[in-house]
């Protein structure tokens, strides 16, 4: 359901529809709010965790979402199906009325056995139109939505997969005589084609969602606007100023990788080759630059690469090209081996493993000398290693490489002080650095204390640095920001204790305490 839209439906000059703005919109303004997208499923990992209702996570790093997740939030099982589970029974009340009824005895004669999350969200799809519960304004721009069907069936072994999972999704959802096969197969296409990450308000990935309306935004590298999530709810909002009548556009990668890489993502998920104002540049950007040629590696790692080049086939990926020639191939395998390290730690559900994995690949990136700090994946190896580093404990090291996060790589990343990306890392440092702040007898913080870093000044300067911006970031009726203000309320209550001067000056404090602060993700090796 849209809630609120300053935007339209129109042709795009790019492909097929796309969204419009209606009026100028300043950078940082919400474009389209929409209550609850026509559906939502869970990842398989994150059924036991979360509600599949209100999509409220309950199990990340309590010094992060404890913040805007209720002490004592938890979730359980479905009595029916026993897999889905719920934090209220006002949440499994709506949840079973909208759809779970149709799918509870289903995923209860699974045995145990979890469907996939797309073929979740088709079955809840087909039942619920098979009823005629699907409001029409909804229905009919889902069915003008791009299937791709003729491109999946030229994919070989993928269309065979599709195949098989869009008739599981028609033989389980009930409708098998208000649709037949072949109509399934494209609702299953369409989910596919069009979904969105699921997300919580802090970035986590979740599952899939879609909505006609906002699947109808086309893709930039070079984005004008970004999505977030508050439970089921979805905004769009401004990353820079927009024009009435201009198109807005979304990313549906992660903008910061290689092109190459961009580039094979969309034309195997989307089936097309973006063209946007940074596509047409191609590889020359800050995206695609190491510190050197591919013909300076020096002959430690060229050994290493030509070894790695007759053992894995990471050069022959096109999402891992850098270029022609022998020595681009050396390249290529180890950007490959670095990429692969990170989506091996990213599926790895324990803390210790994954920070393990990660500090592997970030070694890798670090002594080849090839990657600047903001080359991807060498960059979102070290914030998931400052994540995973606070879940073992190892709360110093995890400042320290969020010092450098802070300083060296996210200003060039996320250039905007209100990009999400940006808000969120610097609210994770700032529950991290206030939370290291109250530790006042460990040894590590007095020592801290000692050479001269106040956490107590840099948690105030970061918190305040996100309330600043995070009315534009996520909106201020959100969670998010609402968890965000009344945690920097309740620092400055504790900060000047009833004494309204204690701040005086602060500002000046911060700017004394930042090179400081700023030193510390330099002491880094890596």
């Amino acid at each position: 359901m849209t809630d609120q839209k300053y935007a339209y439906v129109g042709k795009s000059p790019v492909a097929g529809n796309g969204l419009f703005a209606e009026k100028d919109i300043p950078a940082g303004e919400l474009i389209l709010s929409i209550s609850r997208p026509l559906v939502g499923a869970l990842d398989v990992s994150r059924l036991a965790d979360t509600c599949a209702n209100c999509f409220i996570w309950t199990a990340g790093p309590s010094i992060i979402t404890g913040t805007y997740v209720d002490e004592g939030v938890s979730v359980k099982k479905c009595s029916g199906c026993q897999q889905l589970r719920y934090c209220s029974k006002k949440c499994q009340r709506q949840s079973w009325k909208r759809y779970h009824k149709d799918e509870c005895d289903l995923i209860d004669n699974m045995d145990g056995k979890q469907l996939p999350k797309v073929v979740r969200a088709t079955i809840q799809i087909l039942s619920t139109q098979a009823k005629g519960l699907i409001n029409d304004n909804i229905w009919s721009p889902f069915l003008r939505l791009e299937s791709h069907i003729n491109e999946m069936r030229a994919s070989g072994d993928q269309w065979a997969d599709i195949q098989l999972m869009a008739q599981g999704a028609h033989n389980f959802s009930g409708a098998r005589y208000a649709f037949d096969l072949q109509f399934a197969t494209e609702v299953f296409a369409r989910v596919l084609t069009n979904c969105m990450t699921l997300v919580t308000p802090t970035l986590d990935p979740l599952g899939i969602c879609l909505d006609p309306i906002a699947a109808c935004a086309n893709h930039s590298c070079d984005p004008n606007a970004f999505v977030v999530m508050d439970g089921p709810g979805l905004s769009f909002r401004s990353l820079k100023p927009i024009k009435k009548d201009e198109e807005i556009f979304i990313s549906y990668v992660d903008v910061t990788n290689p092109h190459a890489r961009r580039q094979y993502e969309l034309k195997h998920r989307w089936f097309f080759s973006c063209r946007c104002s940074k596509c047409r540049k191609g590889p020359t950007l800050q995206e695609d630059l190491f510190n050197f040629t591919p013909d300076e590696l020096d002959q430690r790692w060229r050994e290493t690469a030509d070894h790695l080049l007759k053992v894995t086939k990471f050069a022959d990926d096109p999402s891992n090209w850098v270029g022609a020639g022998p020595e681009a191939r050396r390249i290529s395998v180890l950007q490959g081996v670095a990429f692969d390290e990170y989506e091996e730690a990213q599926a790895l559900s324990d803390p210790k493993a994954a920070a393990d994995k990660l500090q592997h690949g970030m070694l890798l990136c670090h002594q080849t000398k090839l990657w600047p700090v903001y080359r991807q994946p060498y960059a979102a190896m070290r914030h998931d290693f400052l994540v995973n580093t606070v879940s073992t404990g190892n709360l110093p090291l995890a400042f320290a490489q969020g010092a450098r996060t802070y300083f060296t790589i996210d200003p060039i990343l996320y250039p905007e002080t209100h990009h999400p990306v940006r808000v969120v890392h610097n609210w994770t440092l700032a529950m991290l650095t206030l939370y290291i702040s109250s530790e006042q007898d460990n040894v590590i913080v007095k020592s801290m204390l000692e050479i001269g870093i106040n956490t107590g000044i840099i948690a105030y300067g970061l918190l305040y640095e996100v309330a600043s911006n995070v009315d534009k970031s996520h909106g201020n009726s959100s969670s998010f920001a609402k968890a965000v203000h009344r945690k920097m309320d309740e620092v400055i209550v504790d900060m000047t204790r009833g004494n309204s001067g204690a701040l005086r000056g602060m500002m000046d404090k911060i700017k004394e305490e930042w090179p400081v602060f700023e030193q510390l993700g330099k002491w880094l090796e890596y």
